[in-house]
């Protein structure tokens, strides 16, 4: 069952849900992907599922995009912003209505689980396709037990590490 919007809303009531800032395992885990992270010049960055903006604030491009389901989310990333970053309340379901453009870096953390999509992969899979420019880079990192499928596009990085209690699995792909 999908988690509701009320649900996901009530999760938001405090600064830090998930205690990103301050939990140890969150701040290797930022520094594992931002180590793992293509080093190249990125126009248009889409940061799906941004929450409070934890990875968002320090990904590389001339314009990025944070989006997140939750409106309480947009407003603490919004007020934690260290740059010039746009962040838009919106489903992942409606992303194609939202933007005319592609991104040549897409990121996905922590979003691809039943309780946020679920049994839509192949739906998701077809919308960050239509994002997603040719050549452009696929940032993909989930709890791998949650998550077994994978992007149909050319894997250059698989990376697994202990985050919490889980294997957690980064995955770049190329368009």
């Amino acid at each position: 069952m999908i988690q509701s919007k009320e649900e996901l809303e009530d999760w938001y009531n405090c600064d830090d849900p998930w205690k990103y800032d301050n939990d140890p395992h969150d701040i290797k885990r930022k520094e594992i992907f931002f180590s793992e992270l293509p080093v190249k010049n990125f126009i248009n960055v889409l940061d799906i599922g941004c929450g409070n903006g934890f990875i968002t604030n320090d990904l590389p491009g001339k314009s990025i995009i944070g989006v997140d389901y939750s409106t309480k989310a947009i407003e603490q990333a919004k007020s934690k912003c260290k740059k010039n970053i746009k962040f838009i309340q919106a489903s992942i379901f409606d992303l194609n209505q939202v933007f005319d453009k592609k991104f040549d870096l897409i990121v996905i953390t922590g979003v691809l689980y039943p309780q946020y999509i679920g049994n839509a992969e192949n739906l998701i899979y077809a919308l960050i396709d239509n994002l997603l420019e040719d050549n452009g880079y696929l940032v993909s990192v989930h709890i791998d037990d949650w998550y077994k499928s994978r992007f149909p596009y050319l894997l250059i990085k698989d990376y697994n590490y202990e985050y919490r209690n889980y294997n957690h699995k980064l995955e770049i792909y190329i368009k």
